[in-house]
């Protein structure tokens, strides 16, 4: 049994209220190719399919955009299926006297419902940010409360909706927001830099740190190179690329190395006293074992990255009065930590080809082992890695059918752990 080979399309249709435009029962003769992709920066999922078809799509189905359609994909690692996605765009690629040939973006509702609703209400910064998210995701967005996972914040936050779509509003809390768990060393509420995100599971509002060490305590799949193509369904991977791996001068602009900022309140023409944080003060969970890289020129200890922002106040108050922050949770603090914790996840970043596996996701922890020439695994290169994006690949020609998972991992420290 192949897990490149044998995969079946059990449904695709297109259709607006009760009447079907176009399916493979009928005007689709072929699906040429299936593209599925996740990301832990995007905050929906989304398929593109080029099918041919002997009606014109644009006319004889007269497609506008907003139709629904539904697709039921059947593989060995398990199913992927979908109802009610929606027509977001499409092209015709290629006419001919006997048929068509056209491209279709499907994405879920919510994709429709960030443009089309806004966020006009104050959100009470004494309730906490798990808490906004929450109520944004199933009043704005609609979404079932099975259809979501979201981690409890340590910190309350609150905003002025200020007609920002949905997706804006949850991205602003996930950049300061807290998470409710404690660093293995119990040291403070350091973990930061929170993920919003969709797989097929549903969203997800999960800290970086949570993540990591939630996969390394319940274990993590892991995957071992092969010189060849296998149909090996036991996690082979082939064809590893490093995107990049650790240039120290893009650490040291994005703060990786840590920043030191100040900030000019508009409301209370306030200037606040510059915050520093660097590396040696971080409390976080990593991939690999190398948690504090040894660098010349003090840049553990003294952050490159310099920056002074005029804010509007932060915390919403309705007197406009200026406040550092209740207990542990300062703002301003806490956007100079995720910014680093953003950069540092980034720090290295890695694609790998495996056998079609539908039931990984974005925001997944693996194991990989990676291949050392003439010595066996490479034990500075292997290690954890956080899947940031995936694109589950079908491909039909005329040699037969393909079927691929693209990954592209990344990870903050390198070596085992």
């Amino acid at each position: 049994m192949s897990y490149i080979k044998n995969v079946v399309i059990r449904d695709f249709r297109i259709f607006r209220e009760n009447e079907t435009l176009a399916s493979l029962e009928d005007n689709i003769t072929t699906v040429l190719s299936i593209d599925y992709y996740e990301s832990i920066f995007e905050p929906t999922i989304a398929f593109e399919l080029l099918f041919v078809s002997i009606d014109n799509a644009l006319s004889d189905a007269t497609l506008r955009g907003t139709e629904r359609a539904n697709i039921e994909i059947d593989h060995q690692s398990g199913p992927l299926s979908f109802e009610n996605l929606v027509v977001t765009s499409f092209v015709q690629n290629q006419s001919e006297s006997t048929a068509n040939t056209f491209v279709v973006r499907l994405e879920p509702i919510q994709a429709i419902l960030n443009q089309k609703n806004r966020l006009v209400k104050r959100y009470d910064p004494k309730v906490k940010a798990s808490s906004h998210v929450e109520t944004i995701l199933t009043t704005q967005l609609e979404c079932d409360e099975d259809e979501i996972d979201i981690e409890e914040t340590a910190n309350n936050d609150g905003f002025f909706g200020n007609y920002w779509p949905p997706f804006k509003g949850i991205y602003w809390l996930a950049r300061r927001a807290v998470s409710a768990s404690m660093p293995e060393d119990g040291g403070g509420t350091d973990r930061v830099g929170f993920l919003f995100w969709m797989t097929q599971d549903g969203y997800k509002f999960k800290s970086i740190d949570t993540m990591i060490s939630d996969a390394k305590k319940n274990g993590a799949l892991e995957y071992t190179q092969n010189d060849s193509i296998s149909n090996n369904p036991n996690y082979d991977l082939y064809n590893p690329k490093w995107e990049h791996d650790q240039s120290i001068i893009d650490r040291m602009i994005s703060s990786d190395l840590g920043e030191k900022k100040s900030y000019f309140n508009l409301h209370t023409l306030y200037n606040t006293e510059e915050i520093s944080f660097n590396k040696e003060k971080a409390k976080q969970a990593h991939l690999g074992d190398d948690e504090m890289p040894i660098l010349d020129e003090d840049l553990n200890k003294d952050p490159t990255r310099v920056t002074r922002v005029p804010i509007l106040d932060y915390t919403m108050r309705r007197d406009g009065t200026y406040n550092e922050g209740d207990g542990e949770y300062q703002p301003h603090k806490v956007r100079s930590q995720a910014r680093m914790r953003y950069a540092s996840l980034l720090s290295s970043s890695l694609r790998i080809t495996v056998p079609l596996q539908t039931q990984i996701q974005a925001g997944d922890i693996i194991s990989c082992k990676l291949i050392d020439s003439m010595k066996g695994t490479d034990k500075w290169l292997s290690g954890f890695f956080l899947i940031k994006d995936l694109r589950h690949t079908i491909q039909f020609t005329k040699s037969g059918v393909e079927c691929y998972t693209y990954l592209r991992l990344v990870r903050d420290t390198p070596g085992y752990d």
